[in-house]
């Protein structure tokens, strides 16, 4: 695994903006120690872990929105049965998604994953250069036009109350950053932390594009805004 980590610092031809990407990678990592971190450390802190869990159902079960999109466009439709019986199981008997009934029973509906960079590599847009986002954290090119098309298959998008949509948004990062918390010490043993996230970043979509991946994986170091 070092090893690994020592030749990925040597350079990585699907990251040939590094330079870039790194000085982005150092913003995010102070905006992150000032800002986002102490929010996520308190939301930890204060809301009960029980009411944690059913905010991520929450936003789980609006996420089978944009998975049943992205089912129908990649025509896989053994999926978009399993995530609409998922949507609709939840959002009725788990009370607006905050139970998630649907992975209850024997056997339950697990959680999947989809969103529009799958899709698009799905129809052949598999490689992609790597891509440090402000705020957001890691992705590629690919995938940054796929949060775009993800985004406006979700339901906040077409929210009429601005704050209303400000305000899901922001408790949506929030609760995932805080997922995160735990995975810190494995990304600070790492001889260099801005490889060890790109390398799981990508390994992690590589595994995604595979079907490899379930949702319950999502809140693994390389899915969110980890610096």
């Amino acid at each position: 695994m070092v090893a690994g980590l020592i030749v990925g610092c040597s350079g990585n031809p699907i990251d040939r903006n590094e330079y870039v990407n790194r000085a982005v990678y150092r913003f995010n990592k102070v905006a992150d120690r000032i800002v986002v971190k102490p929010i996520a450390r308190t939301y930890e802190a204060l809301i009960p872990k029980p009411i944690q869990t059913m905010v991520g159902n929450f936003f789980q079960n609006l996420g089978e929105i944009p998975n049943m999109g992205n089912d129908i466009l990649q025509g896989n439709f053994a999926g978009l049965s399993q995530d609409t019986a998922r949507f609709l199981i939840n959002s009725t008997w788990g009370v607006g998604g905050l139970l998630d009934v649907a992975a209850m029973g024997k056997p339950g509906l697990e959680a999947r994953h989809q969103d529009f960079g799958l899709t698009l590599a799905k129809w052949g847009y598999k490689n992609s250069d790597y891509l440090v986002l402000p705020i957001l954290g890691p992705s590629t090119f690919r995938d940054t036009i796929g949060r775009v098309g993800t985004y406006y298959m979700s339901a906040p998008a077409y929210l009429k109350s601005v704050s209303l949509r400000n305000g899901l948004l922001a408790v949506s990062f929030v609760d995932t950053r805080a997922s995160l918390l735990k995975a810190e010490p494995l990304i600070e043993e790492s001889v260099d932390e801005y490889v060890f996230i790109r390398d799981a970043y990508l390994q992690h979509r590589a595994d995604q594009m595979k079907g490899e991946v379930s949702a319950t994986a999502e809140s693994a170091p390389l899915a969110g805004p980890p610096e």
